[in-house]
């Protein structure tokens, strides 16, 4: 009840079920990541509806990979209410039997099928019933193609086509019994294509085997023994207006035929992916000019990439915003120098090239190099290269200001010797980086527990982050314990503010450090200079951390500065000293998990199993080989609440049962081994 100011009596209201308007709620959704907003889907019928508009489920794929469970949710999805738009199968039977063909087949997007059993008759029911597809993966699905005999009726190809005329993206990876004849045949389905994968075919490229199979020089009949080149080539040709995307990954192409591919008459590519292909050498990759559209190169594994490659790659391809050459086991500090040129590059992985040195990627990517006195490079005077000996000629210019450092969000730095001087230039070079992976850096030179908190500080935009292996880093780095008002010798930046109560650090985020352990790391951080107060817990915005095998890393932190909200993916396998403690403050404050590895740590118990499981709601995947502590006892607490789960590691736990894993096997897959 109420009272006016004139003493009368006014009528409360009252609001049955008040209910948010569904257009605000679709924009609160919009703002959640697809996790998000499953989670907040169901709390209520409204919130419900709202999760699974048109616009938000398109962003959602329905993974089918157990066959165990395969029925089960076939008939789940034959009474569903909801639409679905993409379906990806992994290692099950496909039927042409199943309900989704007929209930969903009209409105699917996409559909992917890996490694699957796909009979002739399922794909072509398949095709048949999908009239929208836009993307369709046929990978390793042998079954379909081994007699040859695929969509060689004239009426089936027909139909098919005038369904397929959406279609955009065609994969046939791994398929080893694919021909010229079938090729042909499934091409000529897809009037549309912009994206075309062969991925790990076994196309035949040399003109000898041609020759053989093609006597009269005419591909009007298409060969059904082999899959060739020439062949393909020829689809390329007649599609060059379409086609943007190729992939050639782990075949033999070699610098001919990559040489007729990328001179093919109005052929203009946005990406050419050419993973593992080692007879790539030189003469052909420097054809590569001639695809000045190219936004994305992945060359990969490709061991004859040299400087020279990668030289007239930087000079010319200057569209390109992706360019990987990880494993490019020749490349050297002179290659890697000319990446600036690249001022679109928004991903760059030069991981496990065993020739580059740190001064070398310090030189090549920073633009601020405390080595150098007037911020000046080196770069090479390109203008009349044309063989390796010129590699040698370089002069002396001044580095300017570019756009390079504000557009590189993805940098990948894995397996390589990098020191301090390089992290902190990194650090202070790329403030918009989203992902970094600094796993693995030889002997550890350069990740430690100074130039970590320089990450914290620079990097808060970070996205995911990797430093596996690194064990230089410990508790002292990642809470930012430390004394004192000192100058870093690195950074030369103002300390942040710190107190000091009775030996015992307080940081500016709050975190009270009174355990003997903890005292001690705060001892053993103001002995090596750390500076203070850049903790892990800066980088707010985290979603994957990866700090497998960093040996010291201890409960200190997973107690004090693990409080990530949006934190999907974490790895903290073979992290040895890791207990129940510091996974109790784990699960109570990253309740977004999905993806956690304990793998190795030997002091996981059956109660942090039971923390995990009542707690990570979401998790998906949980890794825990060679954890010896974990017993059955903990699979009954995952078959009690492990509603989410999926995938389950347990290989080499010695104390579980392969009686105890019966309950699981129906809807979790199981990576089981005693040894």
């Amino acid at each position: 009840m109420a009272t006016s100011g004139d003493n009368e009596v006014m009528e409360e209201t009252h609001l049955e079920n008040p209910q948010l308007p569904m257009e605000v709620l679709m924009h609160v959704m919009s703002c959640l990541s697809v996790s998000d907003r499953i989670s907040a889907g169901r709390v209520c019928k409204q919130w419900h509806e709202a999760s699974v508009c048109a616009k938000f489920v398109n962003h959602q794929a329905l993974i089918i990979s157990c066959e165990e469970t395969l029925r089960k949710v076939m008939d789940t999805l034959s009474v569903s209410n909801r639409p679905f738009y993409h379906f990806t199968f992994k290692g099950v039977e496909v039927k042409d039997s199943f309900p989704i063909w007929s209930k969903f087949g009209a409105i699917m997007r996409s559909l992917i099928m890996m490694s699957c059993e796909l009979s002739e008759k399922t794909l072509v029911h398949i095709l048949k019933s999908c009239k929208n597809l836009q993307t369709l993966h046929i990978d390793t699905c042998r079954d379909c193609l081994m007699s040859g005999r695929l969509l060689d009726n004239v009426n089936d190809s027909k139909e098919i086509s005038n369904n397929l005329k959406s279609l955009v993206e065609l994969s046939l990876a791994s398929n080893r019994y694919l021909s010229d004849a079938l090729f042909n045949r499934l091409i000529s389905i897809c009037p549309n294509l912009r994206t075309l994968s062969l991925r790990d075919c076994q196309i035949s490229f040399h003109p000898g085997i041609y020759k053989k199979f093609y006597p009269k020089n005419t591909l009007d009949q298409g060969s059904e023994s082999v899959l060739t080149f020439f062949n393909i080539l020829e689809y390329i040709k007649k599609q060059a207006k379409t086609l943007k995307h190729l992939d050639f990954d782990s075949t033999l192409i070699d610098n001919t035929a990559l040489s007729s591919l990328v001179a093919v008459e109005d052929l203009q590519l946005y990406s050419l992916k050419l993973k593992c292909c080692n007879q790539l050498c030189d003469p052909g990759l420097r054809t590569l000019v001639h695809q000045k559209s190219l936004k994305i190169l992945d060359l990969s594994f490709s061991v004859q990439v040299t400087d020279a490659s990668l030289l007239y790659i930087c000079q010319n391809l200057d569209n390109l915003e992706s360019l990987n050459i990880s494993k490019c086991m020749v490349v050297t500090d002179s290659g890697i120098y000319q990446i600036r040129r690249l001022k679109k590059l928004k991903e760059l992985d030069i991981s496990g090239c065993p020739l580059l040195s740190s001064a070398g990627v310090t030189d090549a990517l920073c633009k601020y190099n405390p080595a150098e006195s007037e911020d000046e490079k080196q770069i090479w005077d390109c203008a009349n290269v044309h063989s390796n000996s010129a590699l040698e000629n370089i002069h002396q210019v001044e580095m300017k200001q570019d756009s390079f450092d504000e557009n590189l969000e993805i940098l990948s730095l894995q397996s390589l010797r990098l020191n301090e001087e390089t992290i902190e230039c990194i650090a202070a070079s790329f403030k918009q980086l989203k992902y970094l992976d600094l796993g693995y850096c030889l002997n550890a030179y350069g990740v430690t527990d100074r130039t970590i908190q320089i990450i914290f500080k620079e990097l808060t935009a970070i996205r995911t982050l990797k430093i596996t292996k690194c064990d230089r880093v410990s508790d002292a780095g990642l809470t930012g314990m430390g004394a004192g008002a000192m100058d870093n010798p690195i950074t030369r930046t103002p300390p942040s503010p710190f107190a000091m109560i009775q030996g015992i650090t307080i940081t500016r985020f709050g975190i009270r450090l009174g355990s003997m352990a903890e005292e001690e790391i705060a001892s053993s951080s103001r002995k090596i200079d750390i500076p203070p107060g850049y903790s892990l817990l800066r980088l707010r915005g985290l979603r994957e951390l990866d700090l497998s095998k960093c040996s010291n890393v201890t409960d200190v932190s997973l107690k004090n500065v693990f409080t990530f909200p949006e934190l999907r993916v974490l790895n903290l396998g073979w992290c040895t000293q890791i207990t129940h403690v510091g996974l109790d403050h784990l699960t109570r404050n990253n309740r977004a998990i999905e993806d956690l590895n304990l793998s190795g740590c030997i002091h996981v118990t059956d109660i942090c199993i039971q923390y995990i499981v009542e707690r990570l709601h979401r998790l998906k995947r949980l890794h825990l080989q060679e954890c010896f502590e974990v017993t059955d006892h903990a699979l009954d607490s995952i078959k009690m609440n492990g509603k989410s789960l999926q995938y389950l590691d347990v290989r080499s736990c010695k104390a579980i049962t392969s009686v105890g894993l019966e309950g699981l096997l129906h809807r979790v897959h199981v990576e089981y081994s005693k040894q």
